[in-house]
């Protein structure tokens, strides 16, 4: 699933029946099978918003790529491989500006497709894990990470946990939390506060441009500024932020809270196990799913 930041436009795919929903705040939806007029049905990989664009990751019955829909139905697909490439990820920027994501057309070979340029590996184990806004894509295999500006190679890290933001980048390295600049420099360093990518692609580390939130495992998360200065606790786990909120999640209640002061602005309980979150740049919009595939969406009463 993914929101546009400004919460105007949500995409829901059913994996199981190739449909993508769209979404808008008032709740008015729209259905497509995004199968088409393939007599195989594809494996959805996953999908993200450009602006009123949903881009639909998948294997297809006869090469791999994206098919793309606006709110009318569709509006293209670009094509990669053949009958049997494989669609690995896909993961845009924080502001939806970038867009990256991974095929791979045969063993051995992927493809790394970030806003209409091609860069070719000699791999097919790679994952996209970070894009940041500046462009800035990290992708990692094992425990590895290759750093990505402007299409091309930065540098590598030993470290499969690695996520840019902007023109820096968040490394947990050598049992230590690091801030790397672009030319590989360490800018700040702390011992511990490691953090790692959970089951569902969750990261246990997000950075927004004032905070870092880092989740200590069974306890709380730290609110952590950019010298990496712990600031305060906050209880549960970080499953979303963005410039102005926080939202944090406990059993199955999410708590979001204001970056100005750290005050709580609302609170939610949904039906099942959290398992994404998404919520506008004004904190109006609420996007969540459950572990087992359904999905809510939830709107302040005042908007």
């Amino acid at each position: 699933m993914d929101m546009s930041p400004n919460g105007s436009l949500s995409a829901v795919v059913d994996f199981e029946g190739a449909k993508l929903y769209l979404i808008r705040p008032d709740g008015e939806s729209t259905t497509f099978n995004v199968q088409g007029k393939d007599s195989v049905k594809p494996v959805i990989t996953g999908i993200a918003l450009k602006g009123s664009i949903a881009y639909v990751l998948g294997t297809y019955e006869n090469f791999a790529g994206v098919r793309k829909y606006s709110w009318s139905g569709f509006v293209g697909e670009d094509r990669h491989g053949w009958a049997g490439s494989v669609a690995d990820n896909i993961l845009r920027s924080p502001s939806g500006n970038h867009l990256c994501y991974l095929i791979t057309p045969n063993a051995g070979t992927q493809e790394l497709y970030c806003d209409g340029k091609k860069l070719t590996l000699n791999s097919d184990e790679y994952e996209i894990h970070s894009v940041s806004d500046l462009g800035v894509v990290v992708i990692g295999m094992g425990n590895e990470s290759l750093v990505l500006n402007d299409g091309s190679r930065a540098f590598d890290l030993g470290s499969g946990s690695v996520i840019a933001y902007e023109d820096k980048l968040l490394a947990s390295e050598d049992g230590k939390l690091r801030v790397y600049s672009l030319k590989g420099e360490v800018l700040a360093e702390r011992e511990g506060h490691t953090f790692k990518m959970t089951t569902l692609m969750r990261w246990t580390l997000i950075p927004t441009g004032k905070y870092i939130f880092r989740y200590e495992p069974l306890e709380d998360t730290s609110v952590l500024t950019w010298n990496l200065t712990e600031l305060k606790n906050l209880p549960g786990f970080p499953y979303f932020a963005n410039e102005n909120f926080v939202v944090m999640g406990e059993d199955k209640t999410l708590h979001c809270y204001s970056l100005e002061d750290f005050h709580e602005v609302f609170s939610v309980e949904v039906p099942d196990d959290i398992g994404y979150v998404r919520l506008s740049d004004d904190g109006k919009i609420l996007l969540v799913s459950g572990e087992t595939g359904s999905f809510w969406l939830y709107r302040a009463r005042d908007s």
